[in-house]
């Protein structure tokens, strides 16, 4: 009995040896689920890293593409002589725009158009405008005829209301004294010598005073009412 229980113990049964097949396998088993398991969030990980790559550099590519528009449709409403135009069009960018440089370029921009480009737009019209008054042989032309009346209404209107310079002042009441002398004389060449003088003296006077931004930081200072 002795000697049959110690051989019993050192030679486990064939039931024993099973049991041990079947723990091993399932302890195997196991392992490989886990490990495609792990494999598998890796995959889903690494799937969704990639697609949200993907979708940030869509959005970014659709923001700048947006911030692009705008910019190009500002830049064309400066083609028009109309400040104003340019206002609306920088107000949309400077609400519409992600990047914060950019809504602060609008911001000075818009500081820019209050006190320099208006002036500077009217400045320039005034100049074209006048410059059209100056041959006697246009005097019944059209297009001098609107001219005529435009330069009435920078001289009354527009120019005061931005404030032109005390030298631009000065400027167009000269210009004007001569131009209502020589369309009184149509025939006398002096008249008109003078007041192509006269222009070109408005033609410095706009110059001289046509605000240089940004080394000019105010704008410049109110004109005294005009004798009518």
């Amino acid at each position: 009995m002795t000697t049959s229980a110690s051989d019993s113990e050192h030679n486990p049964s064939s039931a024993d040896l099973e049991l041990l097949k079947f723990r091993l396998e399932r302890s195997r088993y196991r392992t490989d689920i886990l490990k495609w398991v792990v494999v598998a969030i890796g995959a889903a990980i690494s799937f969704a890293v990639i697609d949200y790559g993907k979708l940030q550099l869509e959005r970014f590519r659709a923001n700048a593409d947006s911030q692009r528009q705008l910019l190009e449709a500002y830049l064309k409403a400066t083609e028009s002589p109309q400040p104003d135009v340019w206002k609306r069009k920088l107000h949309i960018l400077q609400n519409f725009a992600i990047d914060e440089r950019m809504q602060a370029w609008a911001q000075v921009e818009l500081i820019y158009i209050e006190r320099f480009a208006a002036q500077d737009a009217l400045y320039r019209e005034t100049l074209k405008v006048a410059s059209q008054l100056v041959e006697p042989g246009l005097l019944n032309d059209p297009e001098r005829i609107k001219a005529r009346i435009r330069f009435n209404q920078l001289y009354w209107a527009d120019l005061p209301y931005v404030r032109e310079s005390p030298a631009v002042e000065k400027a167009m009441i000269a210009f004007r004294e001569q131009l209502m002398a020589a369309e009184r004389a149509s025939e006398d060449t002096r008249a008109w010598e003078s007041l192509y003088n006269r222009l070109i003296e408005l033609s410095g006077a706009l110059r001289d005073s046509t605000p240089n931004y940004p080394l000019q930081p105010t704008p410049p200072s109110g004109a005294a009412e005009r004798n009518r």
